[in-house]
Order: structure tokens, then sequence, then C-alpha cells
């Protein structure tokens, strides 16, 4: 319900607009970071081959072996604050992505975010994590930089401006 934009079809129009929308921020990431939940979720719809070819650290409670994939290799870490160096470093001077709540809270804390891109479907589901619940002590500004609607979504771009 919530990724029915995200298409696989190729044909789908909401292929060829999630495919505008996020090619683009791929192209420019030079690691991701998420956590073991987004992780455990994204497995089914992902296969054998992500759709990131970058270094991607995985926060989790149980570390284990790397998972190495066609063109992608997942390294499970202990705490967000080492998935963040180890990206920042992997990334050289390219961008780092956080995919996942936990991720995206971690890194609004930590000061880490620069952009914020959220994708809102038009969904009321009445129960689940909060996105933005008990993540800063202090007004955090955000500067539209870009909206773009497609068949179910709306996709809004972010600069962050801490302090308000």
């Amino acid at each position: 319900m919530l990724h029915r934009w995200f298409g696989r079809d190729v044909g789908d129009r909401a292929q060829l607009t999630a495919d505008d929308i996020l090619r683009p921020e791929f192209e420019r990431m030079g690691a991701l970071v998420m956590g073991r939940d987004s992780y455990e979720h994204a497995q089914a719809s992902w296969g054998p081959r992500p759709p990131f070819e970058v270094p991607l650290f995985v926060v989790t409670h149980r570390p284990r072996a790397d998972d190495v994939r066609e063109g992608s290799t997942f390294h499970f870490v202990e705490s967000f604050e080492e998935a963040w160096a180890l990206a920042r470093y992997e990334a050289d001077d390219r961008a780092v992505g956080l995919h996942g709540g936990g991720a995206i809270r971690q890194g609004l804390r930590g000061g880490h975010l620069d952009e914020l891109q959220l994708h809102l479907v038009p969904v009321l589901l009445g129960r689940g994590r909060r996105l933005f619940d008990d993540v800063v002590e202090a007004p955090v500004g955000l500067e539209i930089l870009r909206v773009a609607e497609g068949p179910g979504v709306t996709h809004v771009k972010y600069r962050v401006r801490p302090g308000g």
C-alpha cells in the first residue's frame, strides 16, 4: 500500500516517476546507512540485486558477516555513529543516504542531515512508529527544495536547517 508508487513494471507510469525522482539521488550516493528492520523488509522487494551499487551499512544489535550481492555489500555494525563514520569514509566526497525511520531519526539527532526527502502517500495507517517523535530538542527548519507529484505519491525534498 505505501510503496505502490514505486512500481516495478517497465511500462508503469509510477515506475517512471519513481525513477525520475530517485535515480538522481541514487547516483550521487557513495554509501547508505539503514537499520536492521529496513534491511529485512527490503530483501523481498530487492531480490538478489539491490538497487544500490554502493556500500551499505546496517545498524543492528546482532552483527554478522557481510552480505555480498551483485554490485552491493551489506556491512553489519552495532551503532549508528559507527555506521555513519564508515559510510562517510566509503562515500569520500559523495553523499551518504539514510534509509528507514530509525536511521533518519538518528541522523537528525546527530545533526548529520543536510537534506531530507520524504515520499508522502495519501493513507492514514492509524498505528506504527512516528518518524519525528522525540527526534530533536530544538527546532529544525526545513526549506523546501522540490515538490513533485506522481500517481499516488508526493515527493518533497527539503534542506535541513538546524535551529529553525
